[in-house]
């Protein structure tokens, strides 16, 4: 028992002083060929594998994209961005209530078979405003609620949205 246990700590010794070992001699071979320049040693002519970054600085090659509507970069399996889904209802929004589309702030909280839940309003972001509900028929956005007033639930499920779109209307 005793002669395995040191034979175990006897190989555990060695590999931890070969280990060191490459250690210094990757060191000291870096060392020496730098030693008549005071720069690292890099090649610029070639990228850097897996650092390629959009427009906005996202990490392409860790799945990263650029979300203009919450201004950052996101993991679309992680963290949902609704860009198309928005721009299309600020247009409705804006035509509706006679704003500029830079006025016009939509934000979804919830999208589900085409059914979408969210804030809308206008002015400068942070501005106050009311929730809307809206589906996709036919390709094009109709609006069936919007305000801050109370919601006719029957109406809305009978239109068919999914309980997680109707979080916090019909609860």
């Amino acid at each position: 028992m005793n002669k395995k246990i040191i034979a175990i700590f006897g190989a555990l010794a060695l590999l931890a002083t070969l280990g060191a070992g490459c250690s210094v001699g990757n060191q000291n071979a870096n060392t020496n060929a730098n030693a008549n320049a005071n720069v690292p040693i890099t090649n610029t002519n070639e990228p850097l594998i897996g650092g390629q970054t959009d427009a906005h600085g996202c990490l392409i090659a860790a799945g990263y994209s650029w979300c203009e509507s919450k201004q950052k970069c996101l993991r679309v399996w992680e963290e949902k961005c609704y860009d198309a889904e928005e721009a299309a209802l600020a247009q409705i929004f804006s035509s509706e209530h006679e704003q500029t589309i830079a006025e016009t702030n939509v934000k979804i909280f919830a999208l589900q078979n085409n059914f979408a839940s969210g804030t809308i309003s206008f002015g400068p972001i942070g501005s106050e405003g009311g929730a809307f509900l809206a589906r996709l028929v036919d390709g094009a956005w109709a609006v069936d609620y919007e305000g801050n007033g109370s919601v006719d639930c029957v109406k809305i499920k009978a239109l068919g949205y999914p309980e997680e779109v109707l979080v916090g209307f019909c609860d």
